[in-house]
């Protein structure tokens, strides 16, 4: 897989390609932007193109064997560093600062690719910086990570930046549909993963079916009873690797309801396949009530991610959505 082949990061691409052809690729890259968007690929990429034993400017072709080799993770001039445990360690780091200064086995470029590099240690990031200070000229370090800001200031300040954005949606479902998803389950899962097709492609191992039935049993509760509510949210906890994306799939719902009675457009619908049913369940709510239903999921969203009690989130959150309804 080559340059060509990375999705929507066009900008990042163009100019890698550019410092790859020139041979003025920095000694140190930071891609920052969100999981799941082509980060590592890109970097594997990038290993790929400054040892290809094909002739292939600014690119790699994929076949030759060291493009083989870096594909398989086992050349010797390209090394991955990824946490162990919670954290890259100072250790790590330290294998990598006598690696570097060794000369290349077999390839042009020494490449070491930091898989979260937000996740090391002061200590390990401090002795990073004592190579980056006075880099070797024969090898190329990739940092991943989501922000430059998680990374200490005078080590992001000697790397060279480049951003890699959330993909566009149509361009996620599009590569599901590659994968054999449907129209409707491509948008979903694309509009869910929020620009990452790695997330999307996740999502879709996921118990998405019994995620969408909790959702409508949600806007199923019966006003002035609340075993139910109870019942509701205790299932819902139970399932707590699931929880965030059934928090997910119920936002999504409800930004659905307010599109629906705004615009009356399907195809702007995360659940496309649902169009009847959200008509006619915002019918009959006011557009403050539906942009009342919304925030209040969001806030729920927001305080587990403050450590807020799950179950007594969810029963709030199901008590007010039950109301909002019946108002």
């Amino acid at each position: 897989m080559g340059f060509t082949d990375i999705l929507g990061q066009g900008w990042a691409i163009s100019l890698l390609r550019r410092t790859i052809e020139t041979s003025r690729i920095p000694h140190a890259l930071v891609f920052t932007g969100p999981k799941g968007v082509g980060r590592f690929l890109t970097a594997t990429t990038v290993a790929k193109a400054l040892n290809c034993l094909g002739d292939v400017q600014g690119d790699c072709c994929d076949r030759c064997l060291s493009c083989t080799k870096i594909a398989k993770g086992v050349h010797p001039d390209v090394h991955l560093l990824a946490p162990e445990g919670s954290s890259l360690k100072i250790d790590q780091v330290r294998g990598l600062n006598q690696e570097v200064t060794l000369r290349p086995y077999e390839g042009r470029r020494k490449v070491f690719i930091l898989d979260q590099a937000e996740t090391m240690t002061e200590q390990a990031q401090n002795a990073l910086l004592k190579t980056l200070e006075e880099p070797p000229g024969r090898a190329v370090l990739v940092l991943i990570a989501p922000e430059v800001s998680a990374l200490l200031p005078t080590l992001a300040s000697r790397c060279s930046q480049i951003r890699f954005g959330p993909l566009p949606e149509n361009v996620v479902a599009a590569r599901l549909q590659e994968e054999g998803c449907d129209d409707a389950e491509s948008h979903f899962l694309a509009s869910l993963a929020g620009g990452s097709l790695g997330r999307a492609q996740e999502l879709r191992t996921s118990p998405l079916q019994e995620i969408r039935g909790l959702v409508e049993e949600t806007f199923a509760l019966p006003t002035g009873k609340i075993l139910p509510v109870l019942d509701l949210a205790e299932r819902v906890v139970r399932q707590k690797e699931t929880l965030s994306l059934f928090l997910e799939a119920l936002l999504a719902w409800c930004r659905d309801l307010t599109v629906s009675k705004v615009t009356h457009r399907e195809a702007l619908l995360v659940y496309r396949n649902r169009g009847l049913a959200l008509q006619r369940q915002s019918e009959g709510l006011a557009l403050d009530q539906l942009l009342t239903m919304y925030h209040t999921v969001k806030q729920t969203i927001d305080g587990l991610g403050r450590y807020a009690n799950p179950r007594l989130s969810l029963e709030v959150m199901f008590l007010k959505l039950r109301d909002l309804q019946a108002a």
